[in-house]
């Protein structure tokens, strides 16, 4: 596997993989698994199904998210450093010689994190419960490293958008300065690339090239607005 420049979002983490038409994304790492594909492994075959399953038990989930910035956890400093201990298995003692505090500042945070369980379950509930009225706006894609209101946007407003800064053909007209309408036509121009596909830098030039005149620029925001993700010498290209 090529090694991941970008973090991952918290919406990655809603399940362990991804399926895609073509085969698995890995929600941790980004590995992709094709489908219809045989894997060798120490002399023996193995599917994609078989490869993804047995690289989902190198990954921790409570070590994963801990990777996530605090605006995505909505942990605190103490919570990030108290729930990989927790995670251990480690007793309230052990953990307040650890960390030199008191063993009943432990039980403390012990008991918030369970008052911080049950305020998201409820949360949710309501939320179920609330059935928002109005028209859906457009999930947010994969790479997107903060979901914030620039994400706000239906699917109307997204073919608008399109439409007022891209050509039938797919070249981009004006780019746009407004971050939302940006991000709509970046999404746009990523499908020009299949995910699971690795592409050199002279293959993402030449399709961007045909789409805007500064291709350069196209392809930072493309990688800095998480649509596609690349290795950390810069010689392969993929789609998120």
């Amino acid at each position: 596997m090529e090694d991941k420049m970008r973090d991952r979002n918290q919406l990655d983490f809603l399940s362990d993989f991804h399926e895609e038409e073509q085969g698995y994304i890995c929600s941790y790492c980004g590995e992709y698994f094709e489908k219809g594909r045989v894997y060798p492994v120490e002399g023996r075959w193995y599917s994609a199904e078989r490869m993804l399953n047995d690289h989902l038990r190198d990954h921790d989930l409570i070590q994963e998210v801990m990777k996530l910035p605090r605006s995505s956890t909505g942990l605190t400093e103490v919570q990030e450093t108290l729930i990989p201990l927790l995670h251990e298995g480690m007793k309230d003692d052990e953990i307040a010689k650890r960390l030199g505090i008191a063993a009943s500042t432990v039980r403390n945070h012990r008991f918030r994190l369970r008052e911080k369980e049950k305020q998201a379950r409820l949360f949710i509930r309501v939320m179920e419960a609330l059935n928002l009225s109005g028209e859906e706006t457009v999930p947010p894609h994969r790479g997107a490293t903060m979901v914030d209101d620039r994400y706000g946007i239906t699917a109307l407003e997204e073919e608008r958008v399109i439409k007022a800064h891209m050509t039938e053909e797919g070249a981009i007209r004006i780019f746009p300065a407004k971050e939302k309408k940006k991000i709509v036509v970046l999404k746009k121009v990523s499908e020009n690339f299949k995910t699971g596909t690795r592409y050199t830098e002279k293959e993402v030039n030449r399709v961007l090239m045909r789409i805007y005149d500064d291709h350069v620029l196209l392809r930072r925001y493309l990688i800095e607005y998480g649509f596609m993700d690349r290795t950390k010498d810069g010689s392969i290209y993929m789609r998120r």
